[in-house]
């Protein structure tokens, strides 16, 4: 990603706008319940990197909305909240890891036979921050 900023309309703000509100809430609307924090067979270690998880998001959301709409700061606040998704992304390529465990498998919706997982929430949030500054590039011109 070119990092030179872009001037952006409001547009492609709002649009990068609502995927930080997302990276906000999210986190703590998939983990704050019994798949994670309250998950009994979990132990205080994993709990905690769920409870690092949801700070994270929380905080690079909302750094990324506040950059979003500042004078000059467009493209680094998409970035910011490309990290997120992105570094979420990342953690399948980890040994061990899984979207979600089994017993909770059934929680996943599922839309013409294609579970929906987390992993197409990041390809689709990353997708909406490019869309965002293709959008801001464009109309700048």
């Amino acid at each position: 990603m070119d990092m030179r900023d872009v001037e952006a309309p409001t547009g492609p703000r709002a649009l990068a706008s609502a995927v930080a509100l997302l990276t906000i809430v999210l986190p703590f609307l998939a983990d704050w319940n019994a798949t994670h924090l309250y998950n009994p067979r979990w132990s205080g270690h994993a709990k905690f990197h769920s409870a690092h998880t949801m700070a994270l998001g929380g905080a690079l959301g909302l750094l990324g909305l506040v950059w979003l709409w500042q004078r000059d700061r467009f493209t680094a606040g998409l970035a910011v909240l490309a990290i997120y998704w992105l570094t979420q992304a990342s953690a399948l390529a980890f040994p061990g890891t899984s979207v979600i465990d089994p017993e909770f498998a059934d929680r996943l919706p599922r839309i013409g036979g294609v579970t929906l997982n987390q992993a197409w929430g990041d390809a689709v949030f990353v997708g909406l921050l490019a869309l965002s500054l293709a959008w801001a590039r464009r109309r700048g011109r």
